[in-house]
């Protein structure tokens, strides 16, 4: 028995003893929830209805909310960009930008080939962060973005304007369509990234007298591209 499995049972041990009942080693049966409120808030919602929650939502958390089409979606992020001051921009792999015949001169993309640490100084260098939400959450406008090789956390966090692209079939309701999809594709064998970013615009702080303070320690803005 190595460690980890010596400290995880002896964790378990004194849960167990604290609970006054023998350790449960034979695995739990999931319950029946006698209310269903995670499954049932905005879920009768038509694509419609929740592109405008999201779009409502993210006035309260100073989210730029822009529509476009795919056909004009170079032009519209060629003006956003130009908007917060152009380059340097750094944008993920994501096939997607491939797919919707994407190009931006000069432009850094995350990637593995690069390595961790040439990754964080160019997201460090980076005026603006280019990605593809993996899903988007019309209750609390939300993007939901795994962390890929080809999509590493420091994207998010470390330029200083961030542009997210929505595809309309990625929003759902809340958190829990989300999370459901990716436990469907973790149980179907699929893989997953090593951690989910759940990016709710600009980064905000209230920590001194309770003062809402934005783009204190993250990007100073955000953009959403409904597509």
């Amino acid at each position: 028995m190595n460690a980890q499995h010596s400290n995880r049972s002896a964790f378990l041990n004194r849960v167990a003893d604290s609970l006054g009942r023998p350790r449960r080693t034979d695995g739990v049966q999931r319950p029946a929830w006698k209310h269903n409120v995670h499954l049932e808030q905005l879920a009768d919602r038509t694509p419609e209805q929740l592109v405008e929650i999201l779009k409502e939502q993210c006035f309260f958390i100073h989210t730029q909310v822009i529509e476009s089409m795919p056909d004009l979606l170079q032009r519209t992020l060629d003006d956003l960009i130009a908007g917060y001051g152009g380059g340097p921009i750094m944008r993920s792999g994501d096939p997607r930008f491939m797919r919707y015949g994407l190009s931006f001169p000069g432009d850094s993309v995350w990637s593995a080939q690069a390595g961790r640490e040439e990754n964080i100084r160019l997201a460090e260098d980076a005026n603006i962060a280019l990605v593809f939400a993996d899903y988007a959450l019309a209750e609390s406008g939300t993007v939901v973005l795994e962390s890929r090789p080809d999509q590493g956390r420091a994207l998010h966090f470390l330029p200083s304007h961030y542009i997210a692209v929505i595809e309309r079939e990625r929003i759902v309701p809340r958190s829990t369509q989300a999370m459901a999809e990716l436990n469907r594709r973790h149980e179907s064998g699929g893989s997953l990234g090593s951690c989910i970013n759940l990016i709710s615009g600009p980064s905000n702080s209230a920590d001194i007298e309770m003062q809402l303070v934005v783009g204190v320690h993250g990007p100073l803005r955000a953009t959403y591209v409904l597509i």
